[in-house]
């Protein structure tokens, strides 16, 4: 039997209305929205119904509601992204390595983009990513905020948005998945094979930034703690490093 179509509440009709506004540029990034009492006006709707919405627009990443100071536009970003996969992860190993192995299907061929698309003046921002992770290595710190850069760098370099974001989200999540799942500290085998892709990424070797990213990916889907992640995705080779889990 055919279910009757639901019909959309008020509350998402005005959402996706203030989206088009926002996205046509009425409402630009970091502006402030008019007052609730014009709005509801505006669009024949209650407060309790335009709050929906913005808590709606909120969830999304497009606007800020800033309690006793208003409601701003925002562009969305990894971390907003990111917020409704946050409880797909919680106590679901398998959701987890999913995560990390959807990443290893992606980030090789963003590193390959990458090899492509690099200009000399990416040089300079890649040696100073590894200097940084020299940096920190040598204070005996993990490199965990410096790798989801250095990761940021190379999907910058690769110069497509959709991935950048997509890529964006990913790492945010990551940066919880690592206080548990991914507890390793082998910053030594985390820099070295970040030297391998870098190399590989300004050498222009689109075939070589391919294998070492997907190389760095295996080490740490391999080696995570996570049920089941003991045995590469069909078609990947076998990782080259030692047992122990990189950063």
């Amino acid at each position: 039997m055919i279910q009757p179509l639901r019909k959309p509440k008020l509350s998402e009709t005005v959402a996706d209305e203030l989206l088009v506004l926002i996205r046509t540029g009425t409402y630009p990034a970091g502006s402030r929205l008019p007052p609730e009492r014009e709005l509801s006006s505006r669009f024949n709707i209650s407060r309790a119904s335009l709050r929906d919405a913005f808590r709606h627009l909120e969830l999304l990443g497009h606007v800020e509601i800033r309690q006793g100071d208003g409601t701003y536009v925002r562009t969305p970003d990894g971390e907003t992204l990111s917020l409704p996969f946050r409880g797909l992860l919680t106590g679901r190993p398998q959701a987890a390595l999913d995560l990390l192995e959807f990443r290893r299907m992606l980030e090789p061929e963003v590193a390959a983009l990458a090899a492509v698309r690099v200009r000399p003046e990416h040089a300079d921002a890649f040696g100073e990513s590894l200097a940084r992770q020299r940096e920190a290595l040598g204070r005996g710190e993990r490199l965990s905020r410096e790798d989801l850069a250095f990761h940021g760098l190379i999907s910058r370099t690769a110069g497509n948005l959709v991935t950048l974001q997509v890529l964006g989200t990913l790492r945010s999540l990551l940066s919880e998945l690592r206080t548990s799942a991914l507890p390793g500290h082998l910053p030594d085998l985390t820099l070295a094979q970040h030297e391998r892709i870098a190399r590989a990424i300004l050498a222009g070797d689109p075939a070589g930034a391919r294998a070492a990213m997907l190389d760095h990916l295996n080490a740490v889907v391999e080696t995570s703690s996570l049920p089941g992640s003991a045995s590469p995705a069909p078609g990947s080779p076998a990782p080259t490093h030692p047992s122990p889990r990189p950063d």
